[in-house]
């Protein structure tokens, strides 16, 4: 069985609840990072998103340089074991209605899982194979 834990992003990115949106969506562009995880002291708070750009700070007229991510994240963060199945992931995005999971491993997070890596899983596991 294919498991979430080998097909999520590793290396995810946080920030605390206090940056400004402007300085988050610019490490999420250095980072090529489409969420950013949000951390007040040991713990996961939040998620953030283009997503909630558009539809907390943008839609809204608020200026993202005067404007945190902890009053625009989507909280609670979302988590999946490592050890499920990538179906596993893909229903629990459909349940919570969310794009992003964190990914756990002992109860801890250790990468993020996105709408887009189980699409390009799906992709890869059931697309016809071109032939050499």
């Amino acid at each position: 069985m294919e498991v979430v834990k080998d097909f999520m992003v590793k290396s995810f990115v946080s920030v605390d609840p206090e940056t400004t949106v402007q300085a988050a969506c610019e490490l999420m562009l250095e980072k090529n990072a489409s969420s950013i995880l949000i951390k007040s002291g040991i713990e996961y708070v939040g998620v953030f998103t283009g997503t909630d750009l558009v539809k907390k700070v943008i839609a809204l007229k608020f200026q993202p340089d005067e404007f945190t991510v902890g009053a625009a994240m989507s909280s609670p963060v979302f988590t999946i074991d490592g050890e499920k199945s990538m179906i596993s992931a893909f229903l629990a995005m459909q349940r919570k209605n969310t794009r992003h999971i964190a990914v756990t491993e002992k109860k801890r997070i250790v990468g993020i899982v996105s709408f887009k890596d189980v699409a390009k899983y799906y992709v890869e596991k059931f697309a016809p194979k071109k032939k050499a």
